[in-house]
């Protein structure tokens, strides 16, 4: 860690002292590049020597899946997209022959396809993915292989508590919006997919246009062929996107509850929610509540140390207040270890709550999480994946890199006043929703 800080000092002194001395946050220079299709991809050349990483984000996820029984889609096509086109059928064995390393992760609100490979086969990588993201091909046998696959993960992931218990609280906390369902799907659309081959061309057709990808090449390489090698295969890619028609989550009016039943052994587990603000880099209240969920329930909050360090109650605590391109829930989390103390947790939850909402927070503890969010970001960024990857936030809340700088600006405003803003704002009773999570047969 020593010596990655030391080599980020000299970075920061170096190529990214121009964006520094401008205001900017983000320690490297960058290029964009922009397309009459709509297409955007930002250069930026950081990272190891002889390496480059090629990382799509499609600004899409599980929230685009607004038609009945069509949940799920967003996830099938991070498999179905690896199944090549007519010009390359075989796409894993042309990453392994190039020696890459090839992935792809779908969440609610993007699906991110991500390869690292050598310099050298820069020429190979952008043909490669550009082609597959212009000319997917498959057939229905290749669809309904791929859509069992997809049940089997369905199968997999609910065999863990928690994956099991965040289906249950997007489902108990939403009415209206997709985030209803969580980025697999329900299970009933998972079942039912094998049927939808059709339906699986237009997913792909609405989505998986230029104005809706964007491309972060970050690594060693040199810019004038990147961007020359860039507008050559994605130029021709038909623009046609088409946003989906999303309804709004209407206000919640009171406190919700729920059960969920696992079929299995588990130690209980209190999940409590709350709806939160969209994503957003310059509006104050939503930083402030990114902020105020490690303030209030990090590893460094008197709760935490309370239950999980003094008394030990609880086996696992952890909050997330990351917020997403529609308002979403922040979410407080503990495995209880005697189902007995169930409700002293709760109370304590709903104490800490209380204490952030009626008073102000401690500057010295306000101003040290400050801190580590900022360099935590900045020790973050050793790899040329990882530094692409500390960019999906703004890229898929706005389609833009820029705003990484503007939240750090906003997180380096915020004052003990406003995280008892948020803590009034979003932590209240008429927006919560509390799940408790019991083995089968239990208490």
């Amino acid at each position: 860690m020593k010596s990655a800080f030391i080599a980020l000092c000299l970075l920061l002194t170096s190529s990214g002292m121009a964006a520094a001395q401008d205001g900017g946050f983000f320690p490297f220079k960058y290029t964009t590049l922009e397309l009459e299709n709509g297409f955007r991809a930002y250069l930026i050349k950081a990272g190891a020597p002889g390496q480059v990483a090629y990382v799509s984000v499609v600004r899409t996820g599980s929230r685009e899946e607004w038609e009945p029984g069509r949940s799920g889609f967003a996830h099938f096509f991070e498999h179905v997209m690896f199944r090549g086109t007519e010009k390359y059928p075989k796409f894993d064995d042309i990453v392994t022959r190039l020696g890459a390393s090839s992935n792809a992760f779908t969440s609610l609100d993007m699906t991110v396809y991500h390869l690292v490979a050598a310099s050298d086969s820069l020429a190979q990588l952008v043909d490669l993915e550009s082609d597959r993201f212009k000319n997917l091909s498959y057939d229905e046998a290749s669809f309904r292989t791929e859509a069992g696959a997809v049940l089997g993960e369905f199968n997999q992931g609910r065999a863990n508590p928690f994956s099991f218990l965040t289906e249950k609280v997007y489902d108990t906390a939403y009415d209206k919006h997709t985030y209803k369902h969580t980025t697999i799907g329900f299970e009933r659309d998972v079942r039912a997919m094998p049927e939808g081959f059709e339906y699986s061309r237009t997913f792909f057709e609405r989505y998986y246009r230029p104005e809706n990808v964007v491309l972060l090449l970050v690594g060693d390489f040199d810019e004038a062929k990147a961007e020359e090698l860039i507008r050559t295969h994605y130029s021709d890619w038909k623009p046609g996107y088409t946003a989906p028609e999303i309804e709004p989550e209407p206000q919640q009016q009171g406190a919700r509850t729920g059960r969920a039943i696992f079929p299995g052994r588990t130690l209980p587990i209190l999940s409590l929610t709350w709806k939160g603000p969209s994503w957003s880099a310059s509006d104050k209240m939503a930083v402030a509540a990114e902020v105020l969920g490690q303030v209030a329930f990090g590893q460094n909050s008197e709760i935490y140390r309370k239950l999980v360090i003094q008394e030990q109650t609880v086996q696992a605590f952890f909050a997330n207040f990351l917020l997403s391109r529609d308002p979403d829930l922040l979410s407080v989390f503990a495995m209880v270890g005697d189902p007995a103390k169930l409700d002293g947790v709760r109370s304590e939850v709903e104490s800490t709550i209380a204490q952030y909402r009626d008073q102000l927070c401690d500057p010295e503890q306000l101003e040290a999480t400050k801190s580590n969010m900022r360099y935590g970001y900045l020790m973050g960024l050793e790899t040329a994946q990882n530094i692409a990857f500390s960019l999906l936030g703004p890229v898929v809340n706005t389609g833009r890199l820029e705003p990484i700088n503007d939240y750090y600006r906003t997180l380096d405003s915020i004052t003990p006043e406003d995280l008892r803003e948020a803590a009034r704002a979003f932590l209240i009773d008429s927006g919560r929703t509390e799940v408790t999570l019991v083995s089968e047969g239990g208490n």
